[in-house]
Formats: C-alpha cells, sequence, structure tokens
C-alpha cells in the first residue's frame, strides 16, 4: 500500500517542480526584458521666407522720381521714346508743332520732360527737365537726384551736393555737369543761382535750343 503511494505521488511531484521552474523562468526572462516606448517623428516644415517685390517709380508721382545717370524715374536712356507716354500718367502730352522732333510732357506745378529727338531715332538720347513757369514753382515738387539736387535748387546746394562737379561753357552761358564716369552725364542749367533745368544725357552738354 506504502511503495504504490510513494510510486503514484513521484510524477506529480515531478510534474508540479517542472512547472514552476518554467514559471520562475518566464518570471525572470519578463522582469529582465524592456519593451521600447513607440518613438513619434515630428516634421518640421521651414518657414518659406517672402521674397521682396520689386517696386519702380510712382507714376502718379513724379516728385517722388530719382534723377540718375541713365534716367529720370520710369523714363530711361536708350528706351523707345513712343513707349514713355504709359509712364506719364501725371502728365499731358504737350509738343508743339513747330518742334515735331521734340515729344515733351508738361503737368501743372511740375519740370516739363522733354525727350528731344532731331535725328529721329526714335529713341530717348537724352532727358531735360525744365520749369516754364519759373524753377520757384516746380522746386518742392522736382525730381531730384540721389543727392537731392532737383530743379530749384541753388547753385550752393548743388555745389556742396557734388564736390567733382565741373564746369562746362556752353554756347551762350556756363552750365555745370557730373559724370559717373561710365560715359553718362547729369548736367545743370543755372540762372541767378538757381538751378533751371537739368539734363541726363551720354555727353556734358546742354543744347542752345530745343526748338527753333
Amino acid at each position: 500500500m506504502m511503495s504504490f503511494t510513494r510510486a503514484h505521488r513521484r510524477p506529480v511531484f515531478s510534474i508540479l517542480a517542472i512547472a514552476a521552474a518554467l514559471a520562475l523562468a518566464g518570471c525572470s526572462g519578463g522582469a529582465g526584458a524592456s519593451t521600447p516606448a513607440p518613438t513619434e517623428t515630428v516634421t518640421v516644415t521651414p518657414t518659406a521666407t517672402p521674397t521682396p517685390t520689386p517696386t519702380g517709380p510712382d507714376l502718379a508721382d513724379p516728385s517722388s522720381w530719382t534723377v540718375d545717370f541713365t534716367g529720370v524715374g520710369p523714363v530711361e536712356l536708350g528706351a523707345p521714346i513712343l513707349g514713355t507716354a504709359s509712364l506719364m500718367a501725371a502728365f499731358s502730352v504737350a509738343t508743339q508743332e513747330a518742334c515735331p522732333w521734340v515729344t515733351a510732357y508738361a503737368a501743372e506745378g511740375l519740370p516739363s520732360v522733354w525727350l528731344p529727338d532731331p535725328q529721329d531715332t526714335g529713341v530717348v538720347e537724352q532727358i531735360v527737365l525744365q520749369a516754364w513757369s519759373g524753377p520757384a514753382a516746380v522746386a518742392a515738387s522736382s525730381p531730384k537726384t540721389d543727392a537731392g539736387v532737383g530743379v530749384g535748387s541753388t547753385l550752393a546746394e548743388l555745389r556742396a551736393a557734388y564736390p567733382a562737379l565741373t564746369e562746362q561753357q556752353g554756347k551762350y552761358a556756363v552750365f555745370y555737369a557730373v559724370t559717373d564716369d561710365a560715359g553718362h552725364w547729369i548736367n545743370f542749367s543755372v540762372m541767378d543761382d538757381v538751378v533751371e533745368a537739368i539734363v541726363v544725357r551720354a555727353e556734358p552738354k546742354i543744347d542752345s535750343e530745343y526748338c527753333g
């Protein structure tokens, strides 16, 4: 009876021991293993830098125009004369029958803009700013150089703005000129110590007359 009981219990004990060992092995492996936390991918979109929009002269405000060595405001040397009409929104056409080779634009309170073309090239070869009603009437609204000189500026202001200013002898009077040393000139006609006209062209010259 005793031998039967022992023989019957041994397998039960062995099975329980194996199960316990497997359970311990499983717990040991579970305690030692680590499950990595899921990684969240963040996409950073760079902010686009806006491209500056080029701005040109304000066609409705000639007083804001700059006189430089290659043009006056939107009117540039070498451009077709016919194309200038669309740029002169603040002016009226003032071409005279006696001198059809001069395309002229005029407006109240502004210097007139003349584009003489005696050789009939159809190209802007010089740009003339002048005051029909006198420099004082247009001084405040005249286009100016980047040094602040316009029709109505004084000779003293002109000389102070351009130390390299040269004195030129015209047909009837002295005028003044400054160059960029690249074949471009800004010429200033002065009367009674006041700038009365400005001529942009490719030479130090102011014509003695434009319509005559």
